[in-house]
């Protein structure tokens, strides 16, 4: 199942199965499962093998993020890159959230600078998107920014809530997303078709996209 906007192209499926298939795409910018078992999903019970082989088959280059102890379950990168957290969660004695996350590079991109600090509660919350682990659109649009070129054809195969292609939408790049789950599905495509539209997905719900549309943050050069 495939479904298209302005800007924009969600497949319904398992990105193991659908990527295959896929042409023209310049970039894979993504969010994978850690193999964590976050907050016990069963989305993140492991980490999907061979999508990483399939993806720098499809595009060039290939920038995900992950935990500081999964990126040892990966190739050796051309270039690691952080996300500093000054106020993760709790790290008491029985553990928590880390202060930093990498970000792995793989192809040939060159961040201007290869950290980016983000306080990181309230930068994203469940509640606004409905997913239980959505990342910031500030981080995801600075990773678009200089990780793709402008006009380029992004892909995500892990798209969950869609902020990868939020960031793509504001940033001039067309995005090409993949999901397996269909309620998380459903939730990309709602929030993609909100964003083509200059509102949010709320005030699209609540049928008042006329009276509180937003501007969309300017386009790189």
């Amino acid at each position: 199942m495939k479904t298209d906007g302005k800007g924009w192209t969600m497949h319904l499926g398992d990105c193991l199965d659908v990527m295959g298939g896929l042409v023209g795409v310049d970039h894979v910018i993504t969010d994978p499962p850690y193999g964590l078992d976050f907050e016990g999903c069963a989305w993140d019970a492991v980490i999907p093998s061979d999508w990483l082989t399939l993806a720098l088959a499809a595009a060039p280059t290939v920038v995900f993020t992950t935990a500081p102890t999964t990126m040892w379950d990966y190739p050796r990168p051309e270039w690691v890159c952080g996300w500093h957290r000054q106020a993760a969660q709790s790290r008491a004695t029985s553990g928590g959230f880390n202060h930093w996350s990498p970000i792995l590079v793989y192809g040939k991109v060159k961040f201007p600078v290869d950290v980016f600090t983000l306080h990181a509660p309230g930068a994203a919350s469940p509640k606004e998107v409905e997913h239980p682990s959505p990342k910031p659109i500030a981080l995801m649009r600075w990773i678009v920014t200089h990780a793709s070129a402008s006009g380029s054809v992004v892909l995500d195969p892990f798209a969950g809530s869609g902020t990868t292609g939020v960031a793509c939408l504001q940033l001039g790049r067309r995005f090409v997303g993949i999901e397996k789950d269909p309620t998380y599905f459903a939730l990309c495509v709602e929030r993609l078709r909100a964003e083509e539209s200059n509102t949010t997905m709320q005030a699209a719900r609540a049928g008042q996209a006329s009276l509180f549309t937003r501007s969309t943050p300017k386009a790189d050069p």
